[in-house]
């Protein structure tokens, strides 16, 4: 049986590999939508980066009770959701923007956790996002839902709460993670009901090895997008994998002439790959692209002039020409090789260094081994890790969970070290005391709509985190 779980996660900070996922939700259901199971859990900070955004605090509501004294520690919290997701089985992960932002924090939470950081796209699980699937639904069909304005600027906007508003779907909580699972389940509902072939679509390409069938296929096909409040779409068919990333791949926009591409040299070919004469589109295949079928092609305005036979025997001029194909390719080869050479080669920080590697086998088993020990067991196990990655993550759970079986220095060394991070007065990608605090004074002075019992709530809260880590500076 097919199934899907819709999913939300609110979180402390924007930043994935500094903050602490705080709430997260989800809800089972079988291919016609049928609930099947659901889950709600909360939990507290990390220690390593315990210091919130304000702002994020003031979006999610989330209680500074929660955050200090729930009794689900964060391992807890990401333990939890690991099982549940794992108990139900192969299924199809959709949230509302969850590429971009959900996997992210769900990634670096499990990496930090010495646990399989890839649940969404592994043991057969795929992954989809709702709010993509919008953005393609509506340019294929405009008139198929009620898209509403922006506030602010006035242009169309796909915020969930707006959308959901607008087109009559239940959301009574916006930002707490529950009500937004319930509100992507209703979206998808919607676009199953009113734009089915564009669902089917999207079902086609929820995998990389999806993506990679769907486009090695000599035929043309649509990728819809709603950017900046305008709708897009591009006629494409399949040029070149980049030789450096298998995930990327690169199509030809059959707007243009493959006659008068083919004429233009190395500095030229490399101006399309941006701005008004891109003709170059590249498609990340691990983050499911919807693409549909040529027919939705011509109702573009870029396409109105264009027969389906011209734009046919432009994909076919492009998928038989070998000798450009090669030329491209090794064009995509230089650009690599380009990055590369101006990318900082200085190493990273733990928490930054995800895709740098995987584990071996051997310490795979090991983190299986410590994970399944006893207290007193782990810290023996954790030494034992040859991958300096999951060592650290390893001795972090202690330290989370029981520092009573990590050496006391250890113990204090750590104390020290997050003092020292969260009090600096220098800028970093976690949140510090005085950002947030700084942040805390520019809401107070440019925010007209302000809940000052709740500001007031946040400020005594971080000045209290900031008195405990002035204590430990000197252990």
């Amino acid at each position: 049986m097919k199934k899907y779980i819709f999913w939300d996660l609110e979180t402390s900070t924007l930043s994935a590999p500094y903050g602490s996922i705080i709430q997260a939700a989800a809800i089972c259901t079988d291919e016609d939508f049928n609930i099947i199971d659901q889950f709600d859990l909360r939990g507290r900070m990390k220690r390593e980066y315990p210091i919130p955004s304000a702002k994020a605090l003031l979006v999610n509501g989330v209680s500074i009770d929660q955050l200090k004294n729930h009794k689900n520690s964060n391992f807890g919290l990401i333990s939890e959701v690991q099982s549940r997701f794992l108990s139900w089985g192969e299924s199809l992960f959709i949230g509302y923007n969850s590429i971009s932002f959900d996997d992210n924090h769900l990634r670096q939470s499990l990496y930090q956790s010495a646990l399989p950081p890839y649940i969404t796209n592994t043991n057969g699980n795929k992954r989809g996002d709702a709010m993509k699937l919008l953005h393609s639904a509506a340019a294929v069909y405009p008139n198929a839902f009620v898209r509403p304005l922006d506030d602010n600027t006035g242009k169309i906007t796909f915020r969930l709460e707006k959308f959901a508003e607008a087109n009559g779907i239940e959301h009574t909580n916006a930002h707490d993670a529950l009500s937004d699972v319930e509100a992507t389940l209703g979206v998808c509902k919607l676009i199953k009901e009113r734009c089915n072939d564009v669902w089917e679509s999207s079902l086609k390409t929820a995998s990389k090895q999806d993506v990679h069938s769907y486009v090695n296929q000599d035929k043309v096909f649509c990728a819809s997008r709603f950017f900046r409040g305008k709708e897009y779409t591009h006629g494409l068919t399949f040029l070149a994998k980049d030789p450096s990333y298998e995930n990327h791949v690169y199509c030809f926009d059959l707007s243009f002439d493959p006659d008068l591409i083919f004429q233009q040299d190395r500095s030229e070919l490399l101006k399309m790959f941006k701005g008004k004469n891109k003709c170059f589109h590249m498609i990340k295949a691990n983050e499911q692209p919807i693409l549909v079928n040529e027919e939705y092609l011509y109702r573009s305005e870029s396409y109105k002039d264009l027969s389906p036979e011209i734009v046919n025997d432009r994909m076919k001029k492009i998928r038989s020409n070998k000798e450009f194909i090669e030329k491209f390719s090794n064009l995509l080869i230089d650009k690599s090789e380009d990055r590369e050479l101006t990318q900082d080669q200085s190493e990273k920080p733990l928490e930054e260094q995800i895709y740098n590697g995987f584990p071996s086998s051997k310490d795979n088993y090991l983190m299986l081994d410590f994970h399944a020990a006893e207290w007193e067991k782990k810290y023996e196990i954790a030494e034992k890790i040859a991958d300096v990655r999951s060592k650290e993550f390893a001795k972090r759970v202690i330290y989370n969970e029981n520092p009573d079986f990590l050496p006391k220095n250890e113990v204090v060394k750590r104390d020290q070290k997050i003092a020292e991070n969260v009090l600096s007065m220098d800028k970093h990608p976690w949140h510090t005391i005085p950002e947030t605090m700084n942040e805390i004074d520019d809401i107070r002075e440019n925010e007209d709509d302000l809940d000052h019992d709740r500001i007031n709530e946040i400020d005594e809260y971080i000045q209290e985190l900031e008195d405990y880590h002035k204590s430990k500076l000197n252990g």
